[in-house]
């Protein structure tokens, strides 16, 4: 068996040994720097926990301790990927300060990693209303990096919000994209540093998803996530429009092609291929995450913002009828008008809905959880028109460290959440 060495770098409070390990039967484990993993709110306050009390709202993934060392697992040689072994996720620029996962001050990990970045950023964003991701990608131009941003059409044209303007009045080079048919939009989340490091996740640089929104980011630094997600971005950049082209007109369902695919995924669930990723528009996403679905053993847990699939709702019903533990959770608001939400509501599938932080904003986060064995996640409303038309991504994990935080985070937000009744939903009937 083919055996690696890693020599991973000391951190405060840690240190680490040279060794060598076999080659990892589940080897879509990014390679990170530390384990970290942290209680509380603000993560500039948070303090180290015990493994049993962990519950916090950031941390580090794919190391283990075994016996006082420190085991990472290494990935196996995958055709295409020029970086086969892992390497300290700041050999050329130091991202050791971001963790792997948050749920909580997003904004702050973003600016975070934009001002360690050395060479480039590329993103693409929804919307933008807070000042402080803007104030340091311009901070960054002015020393040199290379900064270029995607943004959703709707949001430049008719009326262009404050600090976008303010982007383009620095010099920010921004373009802007549209998705497919009417209701098409680039609902992306992504930023990218130096090419080396990912965020992706639910959480647009805004006041309510930073104060009162449930939000979710994953940190990717594994070369096969960063290469798909780079592709994509490239990919996106090449059918953006400059501004002085002004807007795009309405295009049909198919005009941008197929995006960048994971064309030899090494992951599964239970025998079925799970790709890194998934891109749309152009890669029936809903049909592929409900195959995976269709796979599951054992349980689905599963949140999402707004629910319009019936693909993905039969693919819930059908796990219930073969006897999973399915449970679904959606924004309050949006489930009470959902058609889908009601449908798996008649059909006994387990299901609460929940807003935002103290009382108010939304349940805005994205993800599922299958057999307690592989996390989807990113920008993804388990929609038709998420599949169809709109520019979005889905990025698979099966890492048992971020698995356990998610799926900590998916029981904290259950338990919180309401039990609807039929007399809460409030779809209109059809005429």
């Amino acid at each position: 068996m083919k055996k690696f060495i890693y020599i991973l770098p000391l951190l405060v409070g840690f240190n680490f040994n040279v060794f060598s390990g076999p080659a990892s039967e589940n080897p879509i484990q990014p390679a990170v720097s530390a384990v970290r993993i942290t209680h509380g709110t603000d993560c500039g306050q948070c303090r180290p926990l015990p493994e049993e009390l962990i519950s916090g709202i950031s941390g580090n993934f794919g190391l283990s301790a075994e016996g006082g060392q420190f085991n990472v697992s290494a990935p196996a040689e995958i055709p295409g990927v020029e970086t086969l072994t892992p390497q300290p996720s700041f050999a050329k620029t130091d991202f050791s300060g971001i963790y792997d996962y948050y749920f909580g001050y997003i904004n702050e990990m973003i600016v975070k990693a934009i001002d360690a970045s050395q060479k480039s950023f590329e993103g693409a964003v929804y919307s933008i209303t807070m000042k402080d991701i803007p104030d340091a990608l311009i901070k960054a131009k002015e020393r040199g990096i290379k900064v270029r941003l995607i943004i959703d059409e709707a949001h430049i044209y008719p009326r262009m919000d404050a600090q976008i303007k303010k982007l383009i009045n620095a010099g920010i080079d921004l373009r802007s994209l549209r998705g497919t048919r009417t209701y098409g939009v680039m609902h992306n989340k992504i930023t990218i540093h130096d090419g080396e490091l990912v965020t992706v996740g639910s959480y647009n640089w805004t006041f309510g998803a930073t104060f009162s929104n449930y939000e979710n980011a994953l940190v990717l630094r594994h070369p096969i996530y960063v290469t798909g997600y780079n592709k994509y971005w490239d990919w996106m950049w090449s059918k953006a429009r400059k501004l002085s082209d002004g807007p795009s007109p309405e295009v049909p369902e198919g005009h941008y092609g197929t995006p960048p695919q994971d064309t030899k995924p090494i992951m599964n669930l239970n025998g079925t291929p799970v790709p890194a990723y998934l891109f749309s528009p152009g890669s029936t996403s809903q049909e592929r995450l409900a195959k995976i679905i269709d796979s599951a053993k054992g349980s689905i847990d599963a949140l999402t913002y707004t629910f319009s699939s019936k693909v993905l709702a039969d693919a819930l019903i059908n796990a219930k009828k073969r006897g999973l533990k399915v449970r679904f959770l959606i924004d309050k608001n949006r489930g009470k008008e959902s058609v889908m939400t009601k449908y798996l509501f008649d059909n006994g599938v387990e299901m609460k809905w929940g807003i935002g932080r103290n009382g108010k904003g939304a349940l805005h986060s994205k993800f599922a959880i299958l057999d307690g064995a592989l996390l989807e996640t990113g920008s993804f409303n388990w929609t038709e028109n998420a599949s169809i038309n709109s520019f979005e991504n889905m990025v698979f994990v099966n890492d048992t460290k971020v698995l356990k935080a998610y799926q900590t985070k998916y029981d904290t937000l259950f338990t919180g959440a309401e039990v609807p009744t039929a007399a809460d939903f409030t779809i209109e009937p059809a005429e």
